[in-house]
């Protein structure tokens, strides 16, 4: 039965042309918005041949939010936008929410939905399309932070402990780790496209990884990818200070 329904899928493929290619791309991928702005922005670009539809919203985590079901404190302007072929368009977003934490940094995501023309060139077929989605990070930054956020690497901790490498991250700002191997075995990674919130600690499980150099390449404000190598011990970071509650 299973393979019959392969067969069916495959045949009813064979009417449709698949076109996925993507036409709106965002000109960065991070944003920070400092607290004392009313709004940030960031520029779109259609890349193709036709106008395109973007549809724009701010999510606070849920990969599946929709404009109809954020909870996140932020609108974006214009929500919906028409953007011609090999031209941009500036998509604005504003706070509204009540305040956030002042002593750390807080994570949200600006979500893109390209929403391309059908093709002129295959007007008389069938054409499937895939709407396709952009999301990135934005970071909310107190201006109350004074430390600079290039140096948070050099007081984030890495150490072994009961078979797990742990990060200790003391300062405000989230550490994004695009990717993080021992120096001798670049082709293995430990981890991937890891995220480690402020004030906390991040538990990898991994073995014997005591007087191990280790690479870890992290993505600063600019999008910019930094190597930084250190070596992990057994001696535990500075340490955590406990979130604010309430």
């Amino acid at each position: 039965m299973l393979a019959i329904n392969k067969v069916i899928a495959i045949l009813a493929l064979q009417f449709f042309s698949l076109h996925v290619d993507a036409s709106i791309v965002l000109q960065g991928t991070r944003l920070i918005f400092p607290s004392d702005r009313k709004t940030i922005s960031i520029q779109a670009v259609n890349h193709s041949e036709q106008s395109a539809l973007a549809q724009s919203w701010v999510d606070e985590g849920n990969v599946d939010s929709t404009p109809e079901t954020t909870n996140a404190p932020f609108i974006v302007t214009p929500p919906m936008t028409k953007i011609s072929a090999h031209e941009g368009s500036q998509i604005r977003i504003q706070y509204i929410g009540d305040e956030l934490p002042k002593d750390r940094e807080s994570v949200f995501y600006l979500n893109v939905l390209d929403i391309s023309p059908k093709p002129r060139d295959k007007a008389n077929l069938n054409v499937l399309q895939l709407a396709l989605q952009t999301r990135i990070k934005l970071f909310y930054r107190p201006i109350e932070l004074t430390e600079k956020p290039e140096n948070i690497i050099n007081k984030v901790k890495f150490y072994s402990e009961n078979q797990s490498l742990n990060i200790n991250n003391p300062s405000p700002y989230f550490l994004n780790i695009s990717e993080l191997y021992m120096e001798n075995n670049q082709s293995t990674p430990i981890a991937k496209s890891l995220m480690v919130a402020p004030f906390s600690i991040h538990k990898i499980n991994y073995k014997n990884l005591s007087n191990t150099n280790i690479v870890i390449i992290y993505i600063d404000d600019r999008g910019d990818f930094i190597t930084y190598k250190t070596m992990i011990n057994n001696k535990q970071g500075s340490p955590v200070k406990l979130p604010i509650c309430c």
